[in-house]
């Protein structure tokens, strides 16, 4: 049998370990968002040189695709 002590105790140690959970995962998700945003940004880029695109439209797409991620 525990006390309340011991129980308030340990909910507060779950309650931590799950905002601690969450954080991790809230900053694996973005990492994650980000790296595939890049990859993608990276395909559009050699597809686009392949066809003859300009290097001035690469960046103005870069520019739009960085503030695009930028606002999630």
């Amino acid at each position: 049998m525990y006390t309340i002590y011991q129980v308030e105790t340990m909910m507060h140690s779950v309650v931590k370990e799950r905002l601690e959970h969450a954080e991790l995962h809230r900053r694996y998700s973005s990492a994650l968002r980000r790296s595939r945003a890049r990859s993608t940004l990276r395909r559009a880029i050699q597809e686009g040189l392949r066809c003859g695109i300009e290097p001035h439209e690469v960046e103005r797409e870069f520019t739009m695709t960085l503030q695009q991620i930028a606002d999630r």
